[in-house]
This record gives structure tokens, C-alpha cells and sequence, in this order.
């Protein structure tokens, strides 16, 4: 007779909640007169290690790794072995499409690295006097739960063994009086280097989010004007940030209408409002589900929405190319690099050139990056600022993409925190801050997708 142990349970990662069900079916078996009661059910036990594993603070402030493991675990106990693989682990557990390829974006290696890094952190620590282990094989993805052997050896008492001595040598007496002290003073040495090796202090990525949203100043998002785009394309003007706050667009093109093909009458610029990109609403959500592993809300702002004062007083990410996002003219002059967007009327469209300025190239650094067209897929570029905000106070993150895919390739770089911990690292100052630093990448789209970008510049320290 068989029976089916299922265990319910919700996981909450900051404010998003995701039902997990684990089932195993196991053989009943009776109990005799006389035998001891059957043990708990394994796949209870392991699913109730999964549970207490991702609810300590490194998996808790890790949404996509606790999505990982409750992915391959699941798998696991319900004997889906075979679904266990690089592309269904990238595509339901961290996010990526259907038509994502394994051989062009490393997510989930990169992530299965730190999700055994962190296993083994915790089994060393919280998860030491746990029975079982979660085990991920190298060059492999489906867990295998093990005992413990660590915690077997911590409740074993060992037996006193015999002191070197040879028989015939007696131990001095005095010695007694110090065996007390020397024992206590041994263990509290061994805790002391037991914890400093263990206790996991925040990481360079953590502190870098810290400074951006947990401070006291606001924090704001500021998504890119779309409708301010299609009124360049369409007008072959290039508009600026001076015209942008004026509210006086109207002197600019007196006039302005486009007749419309389905009914009488036409559309004037109040029409080309109020419009953002997916790409700008994607690198939103991620950006707000950031913000809540740190408590502190970030305000999503349109940048027609946005005014002077609230740049001077708040940390600010600003999303877009300058066409779409014109606040980022203000921070242009601190920046190694400059993107330009050439129009020209033609046909009521613009050129499709777009290319990034290198200010001041190095060795083996080209003065300009251009987008540039393949058979199947286009090279593009992006890149991810961290700069002194407009009143030297705080922080502006500046996201910039020669295209829409090439926005989306910015905004994940800079929610990836295997791909930002080694610029990271790089960026942080003496003082153990996160100083300046600018990230220029390259990335191969197909549509408004965007594998995983490759760094092709980097820069530190440009000011403080």
C-alpha cells in the first residue's frame, strides 16, 4: 500500500511569495509488536532542510538562488530528474525565455557556484548539527541529499585517549591547577576562529546597495520618455534637456500635427506622452524587488514627471539613452563617455546609427563603439554608470542603451551580482565605500533581448 507525504509550504523572498510543493510517494510498511515506530518519511526531511536553508538571511536577500535550489529540489523529490537541466533551470527558476541558449548566457553556472558556495557556508555554520546535506555535484545540477557526516562527528563523544607519556613518567601535579583554565581558554580560541571564519559579513554588492538605497536620502527610478523619442525620429530634431523642462515644446514645433489614416482630424504633441519602454517597466520591477531585500521603497518616476530639486536631494537610477531620458545631459561632463544618436529627416524616420564617444581611449580601447548589424542578431553597446549625484551628496546610476536591448543588457548586468561583485570590488575605496566607476558592454541582441553582456570598457575613480 502506498502513501503519498506531501509537504505545503510558502517561501517569501522580501514581498514575493512563490507555493512550493514537494511530494515523494514511499512504501508503507506495518509496524510489528515489538519493533520500534518507522522513521519520518526522507523526502519530510529534506524538504524541511530546503525550508530552514531559505529562510536564513543569504538565501532570504537572494530571491533567483532561492529560486534555484527549490527548483532542482523539487524536481528531485518528485522524481523529475531529467528536467534538472541547464536551459529549464535558466528558463524557470531564473527568468530567461524559452528561447534563451545555455552556450551564449552562463546565468546558470554562474549561479550554480554561488548557490554551492553558500550550501557550503551553511552547512559550516547555521546548518552544522543538521542530519542531512544538500549536495550539488560540480558539472552537475540535480541535488543529492546526504548525512551529515559533520554533524554525525560534532555529537560523537570521542573517547579520552592516553597521554604520550611513557609509563613509567608521572605527570607533575601543579599541572592540575591549570588544566581548568587551559581547557576553557582552547575552546573560547577555537569559537573565536571558528566564527571569524564563518560569520559571512555583508558583501562588496550588498554595500553598494546600501549606499544607493539605504541611506537617508530618497530614492528614485526614472524610466525614459518614449513619446519624447518618437518625436525626435519623426521631426529629425534633436531636443535637449533645456527644451525638455520648458513645458514650451509647442514653440519648438509650431504647428506640429500628423494626420491621422483611421478617423478625421490629427495628433498633436500632447499625444507623444506618457510612454515608456518594456525594457525601462523590466529593470523597474527588478530594481523594486531590490529594494525590498533593504526596506527601503524606490519611487518609480516618469522623466517628464521629474524636476531639478528632486535630482539634487535623492539617489537616482536614470533609465535610457539621452533621446529618451534627457536628465542625463547633467552628468554627461563627469563621464568618460558620451552616446550620440545622429538624425537626419529622412522620411520621417532618423538613421539607425547609434554609437558611444571613448572621451579619453587607452591601449587597445577604440574611440568609438557602433552598433553594428550581423545576420541574424546586432551588436550593440551599453553602459552602466555609478557617479556623484547633481549635489556631490549621493549617487546617480546612469543606465544607458544604444537600443532597447541594449538598455534591458545594462539593467541586467547591474541586478546580476556575480557579474557586478568583481567591478565592485574593484571600485571600493579605503574607506571601505564604493567610489566612481563606468562599465561599457557589449552584447549580441536578437529583438529587444539581450544575452548576457561582455565588459569592453572599464573605468575607476573618475571623481568622489
Amino acid at each position: 500500500m502506498d502513501s503519498t507525504v506531501e509537504l505545503h509550504r510558502v517561501i517569501c523572498c522580501g514581498r514575493e511569495c512563490k507555493r512550493v510543493s514537494m511530494k515523494r510517494t514511499t512504501a508503507a510498511t506495518k509496524t510489528q509488536p515489538g519493533e520500534p515506530p518507522p522513521k519520518r518519511s526522507t523526502s519530510s526531511e529534506e524538504s524541511e532542510l530546503v525550508q530552514r536553508i531559505v529562510a536564513t538571511p543569504p538565501f532570504a536577500r537572494a530571491p533567483l538562488l532561492t529560486r534555484f535550489l527549490v527548483y532542482v529540489c523539487e524536481c528531485k523529490a518528485e522524481g523529475r530528474d531529467v528536467e534538472i537541466t541547464e536551459h529549464q533551470i535558466g528558463v524557470h527558476a531564473l527568468g530567461r525565455p524559452e528561447s534563451y541558449s545555455p552556450g551564449e548566457d552562463n546565468i546558470v553556472r554562474n549561479y550554480a557556484r554561488i548557490l554551492r558556495k553558500r550550501l557550503d557556508e551553511y552547512f559550516a555554520g547555521d546548518g552544522r548539527h543538521e542530519p542531512l546535506r544538500i549536495v550539488i555535484p560540480r558539472g552537475a545540477y540535480v541535488p543529492a541529499f546526504a548525512p551529515n557526516t559533520a554533524a554525525t562527528v560534532h555529537e560523537q563523544t570521542p573517547e579520552p585517549e592516553a597521554l604520550p607519556f611513557p609509563a613509567t613518567s608521572a605527570v607533575p601535579r601543579s599541572w592540575g591547577r591549570f588544566a581548568a583554565p587551559i581547557a576553557v581558554a582552547a575552546v573560547l580560541f577555537a569559537v573565536t576562529i571558528y566564527w571569524g571564519m564563518h560569520a559571512r559579513a555583508p558583501g562588496v554588492y550588498d554595500l553598494f546597495w546600501h549606499e544607493m538605497l539605504a541611506s537617508e536620502r530618497p530614492a528614485y527610478l526614472v524610466t525614459g520618455d518614449s513619446g519624447f523619442v518618437m518625436l525626435q525620429d519623426i521631426t529629425g530634431t534633436e531636443l535637449h534637456l533645456n527644451d525638455y523642462i520648458s513645458g514650451e515644446l509647442e514653440k519648438k514645433f509650431p504647428g506640429f500635427h500628423i494626420d491621422s489614416t483611421r478617423r478625421e482630424g490629427s495628433y498633436g504633441l500632447d499625444r507623444f506622452s506618457n510612454y515608456t519602454s518594456t525594457a525601462d517597466l523590466s529593470i523597474a520591477v527588478g530594481m523594486a524587488t531590490r529594494a525590498q531585500h533593504y526596506g527601503r521603497p524606490i519611487k518609480v518616476q516618469y522623466a517628464r514627471d521629474m524636476h531639478m530639486e528632486d535630482l539634487k536631494n535623492s539617489n537616482v537610477i536614470l533609465v535610457g539613452g539621452p533621446h529618451a531620458n534627457p536628465w542625463l545631459e547633467l552628468f554627461e561632463p563627469e563621464s568618460n563617455f558620451r552616446m550620440e544618436i545622429p538624425l537626419r529627416h529622412l522620411e520621417g524616420m532618423h538613421t539607425d546609427e547609434r554609437l558611444f564617444i571613448n572621451k579619453h581611449p587607452r591601449s587597445g580601447e577604440q574611440q568609438v563603439y557602433t552598433n553594428q548589424a550581423g545576420n541574424e542578431s546586432r551588436l550593440t553597446y551599453a553602459l552602466v554608470s555609478f557617479l556623484p549625484s547633481a549635489d556631490g551628496a549621493g549617487h546617480v546610476v546612469l543606465l544607458e542603451g544604444e537600443n532597447m536591448a541594449g538598455t534591458r543588457a545594462a539593467g541586467d548586468f547591474l541586478l546580476d551580482e556575480l557579474s557586478m561583485e568583481p567591478i565592485l570590488g574593484k571600485a571600493r575605496l579605503r574607506d571601505g565605500s564604493i567610489g566612481s566607476f563606468e562599465i561599457l558592454l557589449q552584447a549580441r541582441t536578437v529583438g529587444a533581448n539581450a544575452p548576457k553582456a561582455s565588459i569592453a570598457v572599464e573605468r575607476f575613480g573618475m571623481s568622489k
